[in-house]
């Protein structure tokens, strides 16, 4: 049997990451090296049909993940693709070696109670894609049923983090230019994260920004406003060309940035406003108060967030909006002065008055209010 992995245990066996391109390790005679792919869900899909499709060659967890990522990888969002190798990997290094249908419910319910300590939110999504997973091994036929059924995640708290102004401002003092453009272009259009990053110049047209949803694909068209011409003309002065297919918002080399690349930008502006004592907010708590405020102001919030029914942008809004509640109206007591309280007021007892009146034996012949017992035979304090 083959060592175990150190470094990139999501891949499939036999397949290496080597110089940024993925190599499948042909075993022999004679041995081969042959290249896959440089990018990652093409080379999983040549491994997959390198390898077969039936049953008798997913002999391991991990080449079940390797053919589902090859299999339904590609028609997910690149941002989803990129949590799911994430994710993938933390599966892999506890299940990778084990056979799909060895794998039961405990099994799964000991991963969360284990993965729990460190980060509930992360193992609800890991057992998320370990679920789809096994789904996915259930129509092929690897394997009879899907030990995540049974197998509670943990609740989860919607998130209500709402940007007040003070706050957006005072972290796009501490921003570089950039990302203060992105800042507040991703404020006037509601647009998510991936939507921006993989903006053209080409999107740019004299009605306004054309884009098309990732995640639902909606189909958009943010027309001109003065602001939001001033924020796309300040980006595009930052990266001066004539091609058309540039991204609006390059990295410093030119390309799209990466998720995890663009995280870590953020990330570290974070870290700056924490330190200055500011409470830290994500990148879509943007989105989310720009859905909050244009309903406040009177906007359809709803064709602003590109979503299909109203109930989803309330999921966004309700949950950052203080409801005002009035006090009842004044009563005639409420008009009344406080009266004084003076000694004879025999409402109220003096300090005096209540020490007395705690020495007092009561009914049951105890000062404590406790109750004692009449027979003096059990009386302690007279026995002889």
């Amino acid at each position: 049997m083959g060592r175990h992995r150190i470094h990139n245990r999501d891949l499939p066996p036999r397949v290496y990451l080597k110089h940024g391109a993925y190599y499948f390790d042909q075993p022999g005679p004679p041995r081969k090296l042959i290249r896959l792919s440089d990018n990652r869900g093409e080379a999983l899909a040549k491994w997959a049909a390198m390898e077969g499709g039936d049953s008798s060659e997913v002999h391991t967890f991990a080449a079940l993940m390797a053919q589902y990522t090859a299999s339904e990888g590609p028609r997910k969002a690149p941002s989803t693709q990129e949590a799911n190798r994430l994710e993938a990997a933390k599966l892999i290094s506890v299940f990778g070696q084990m056979h799909p249908a060895a794998i039961t419910s405990p099994h799964v319910a000991r991963y969360m109670d284990i993965r729990g300590q460190s980060s509930q939110v992360s193992a609800n999504r890991e057992k998320a894609l370990l679920s789809v997973v096994f789904t996915y091994a259930v129509r092929m036929g690897y394997v009879q049923t899907n030990p995540c059924r049974d197998v509670r995640s943990f609740p989860e708290k919607g998130r209500n983090r709402y940007i007040t102004d003070e706050e957006f401002s005072a972290v796009l003092d501490i921003s570089g230019a950039k990302l203060t453009i992105m800042m507040r272009f991703a404020y006037l259009t509601a647009m998510r994260q991936g939507d921006m990053l993989a903006l053209r110049r080409e999107q740019i047209t004299q009605e306004g920004i054309t884009t098309t949803q990732g995640k639902t694909s909606k189909r958009q068209c943010f027309t001109w406003t003065p602001e939001l011409r001033a924020i796309v003309d300040a980006a595009l002065a930052l990266h001066p060309t004539d091609n058309p297919r540039e991204w609006l918002f390059p990295s410093k080399t030119g390309k799209r940035y990466s998720a995890h690349g663009f995280r870590s930008i953020w990330a570290r502006v974070q870290q700056e406003w924490g330190e200055q004592g500011g409470e830290r907010f994500t990148w879509h708590d943007i989105r989310a108060k720009a859905l909050t405020d244009a309903d406040r102001l009177g906007m359809n919030a709803q064709r602003l967030a590109g979503h299909a029914t109203r109930a989803m942008t309330e999921h966004y809004i309700k949950a950052r909006q203080v409801e005002e509640v009035a006090p009842l109206p004044e009563r005639k007591w409420d008009r009344q002065q406080p009266k004084e309280v003076g000694i004879s007021d025999k409402s109220d007892l003096s300090d005096s008055e209540e020490d007395e009146t705690a020495d007092k034996p009561s009914k049951y012949g105890a000062t404590d209010g406790t109750r004692t017992h009449n027979n003096q035979n059990h009386n302690l304090g007279l026995y002889h």
